[in-house]
This record gives C-alpha cells, sequence and structure tokens, in this order.
C-alpha cells in the first residue's frame, strides 16, 4: 500500500498536483441472471460515507500525462490503489482504469474498476466508480454483478 506522503512526493515530482477527497453519496447494483437484470439505486448512508471516503491526488508527468496516485483504504477490495495513467476524455474529465491480483471483493481472481471524473469547478468535481463484478450462483453458473458508486469531491491543490 502507498503512504500518502509518498503520493504528495510523486505529485510534486512532475509539478504541482491537485488532491481530490471523495465521498460516495448514491450507489447502483446491477445484476444478471440469465437474460433477466434486476437492478437497485440507493443514497450511502452517513456511516457508509466515511467508510467509503477517498483521495487521490492527478499530477502531470515530464512528457504531460495525467498521472493519478492514491492509497487503495476500503477500496482497496475493489482494486483501486496505485498509480495510474489518466485518459483525458474531455475539457476538465479524466478516466482511469486499475487492476489488482487479489483479495478483491466482488471477483474470485483479479478486479479492478473503471474510475470516472468530472471537474465542476476550481474546488468541486464528481465521480463514478465501476468495479469489476462476477457472482458464483448455487449451481455453479457465473452472472454479471455490476455496481456503480456516485460522488462528489472537494479539490484543492497539492504543494511543491
Amino acid at each position: 500500500m502507498i503512504g500518502f506522503p509518498v503520493l504528495a512526493v510523486a505529485a510534486s515530482l512532475a509539478g504541482a498536483g491537485i488532491e481530490y477527497d471523495c465521498t460516495a453519496e448514491k450507489r447502483v447494483l446491477l445484476m444478471s441472471d440469465e437474460s433477466d437484470w434486476s437492478y437497485s439505486a440507493d443514497k450511502v448512508t452517513r456511516e457508509e460515507q466515511e467508510t467509503f471516503r477517498w483521495t487521490f491526488v492527478t499530477s502531470r508527468s515530464e512528457d504531460g500525462s495525467l498521472l493519478v496516485s492514491h492509497d487503495p483504504g476500503i477500496l482497496d477490495a475493489l482494486g483501486l490503489g496505485g498509480q495510474y495513467l489518466a485518459t483525458e476524455i474531455a475539457p476538465r474529465q479524466f478516466a482511469f482504469a486499475t487492476r489488482k491480483d487479489s483479495n478483491c471483493l466482488f471477483t474470485e481472481e483479479a478486479c479492478g474498476a473503471l474510475v470516472q471524473i468530472s471537474d465542476f469547478s476550481e474546488k468541486k468535481a464528481s465521480f463514478s466508480i465501476v468495479p469489476m463484478g462476477s457472482v458464483l450462483k448455487e449451481n455453479g453458473d457465473r452472472e454479471n454483478f455490476q455496481m456503480v458508486m456516485l460522488g462528489t469531491c472537494k479539490k484543492s491543490k497539492v504543494a511543491q
């Protein structure tokens, strides 16, 4: 697990970075049963908001690529944590994919997630996290399981 001081150093090596302090607010669960899909959507409770709070830092590498670095914390079970190259998908929007080889919550082997960030302003952003998911049924079949976690982030500059 990468410590936050390491993240701050990584950000400062490539220039000033932006810290995102994010809180989950809503989740949508989707599960297939053969060709029948079920879903539920609910708000994240105040207690869960504290549990699913996460922080990451963005910075530019020497070649101008956007880097995302973060401690996994509770989201380690979803495969989040480490340093990743982000894809800038539109002005003030970027996405990145994560990967982890073991100790996963919604999968048996490797796991990961797609994370999208949309900056509202200099101080605020929204996020979505879609982890990989699989369900092992009693009869041995496997089905897709998807969760979409949505929330907002407070943004601040990271000093060099």
